[in-house]
C-alpha cells in the first residue's frame, strides 16, 4: 500500500468516525430534548391539577373561566359555574382518617367527570370543595346541571347517611362579569343551600335587570 493510499484510507476512517459521533451525539441530543418536554409536560400537569383527585386545581379553574368568559362575552352566550361542598366530611375524616376522606374526594371527582360533558371543567377548588364549570349554559340549563352534580354526590356517599352535597350555581353574565363575582354568587347560593338541607342545591336565580 503506497503512502497515498494509506492517508487515503486513514482520511476515510476519520471522516467515517466523525460522521459517527455527529449521529450519536445528535441522538442524544433528541432523547435529551425528549426528557425534557416530558419532565416539562409532568410539571405543568402537576401545577394545573390536584394531586390528590387528578381533575384540575382551582389555579387551572380560574384561568379557564377567565378564557370562558372572554369567550363567551365576545359570543354573547352565558355559562354556569357550580360550586359544591361536601356535607359531613369533617366527621368522616375524623372517624374514619384522612385516607378513607382522601378516597371519597377521589371518588367524587370521578363520579362529577363522568355526569359531565367532555367540554365541562371539573375541579376541587380546595379542601372538600369542588367547582364544575359548565360552558354555554343557560338560565334553564342550569336546574339540570345542579340536579346533575348532587347525583353525583349522592351516588357516591350511598350508605353514608351522614355525608352529603350542598350546591350553589353561578350564570355568566347576569351574577357577574368575573371569576370572582361569579364565585361569590355560587358561593352565597351553596350556603343558602346548607341552610335548606336536606335538599342542598342552591339554584340560580337571574338578577334583576
Amino acid at each position: 500500500m503506497t503512502a497515498a493510499v494509506a492517508a487515503a484510507a486513514a482520511g476515510g476512517e476519520v471522516a467515517w468516525l466523525c460522521v459517527a459521533l455527529s449521529l450519536a451525539c445528535a441522538a442524544a441530543l433528541r432523547q435529551r430534548l425528549a426528557m425534557l418536554e416530558r419532565e416539562r409536560d409532568s410539571l405543568r400537569r402537576d401545577a394545573l391539577s390536584d394531586p390528590v383527585t387528578g381533575v384540575a386545581n382551582r389555579r387551572s379553574l380560574l384561568a379557564r373561566a377567565d378564557y370562558e368568559i372572554a369567550r363567551h362575552r365576545r359570543a354573547g352566550q352565558s355559562f354556569a359555574l357550580v360550586l359544591l361542598d361536601l356535607d359531613g366530611f369533617k366527621q368522616l375524616n375524623d372517624r374514619f382518617g384522612h385516607a378513607a376522606g382522601d378516597d371519597l374526594l377521589r371518588d367524587v371527582a370521578g363520579a362529577l367527570g363522568r355526569a359531565m360533558r367532555a367540554q365541562d371543567t371539573v375541579a376541587r377548588f380546595g379542601g372538600d370543595e369542588f367547582c364544575v364549570l359548565a360552558p354555554e349554559t343557560n338560565a334553564q340549563g342550569t336546574e339540570r346541571l345542579a340536579a346533575k352534580v348532587s347525583h353525583a354526590v349522592r351516588e357516591v356517599s350511598a350508605g353514608m347517611d351522614a355525608v352529603g352535597g350542598s350546591v350553589g350555581v353561578a350564570l355568566f353574565p347576569q351574577d357577574g362579569g368575573t371569576a370572582a363575582e361569579l364565585m361569590h354568587a355560587a358561593d352565597e347560593r351553596l350556603l343558602a343551600a346548607k341552610r335548606r338541607r336536606p335538599t342542598g342545591v342552591g339554584r340560580a336565580q337571574r338578577r334583576a335587570a
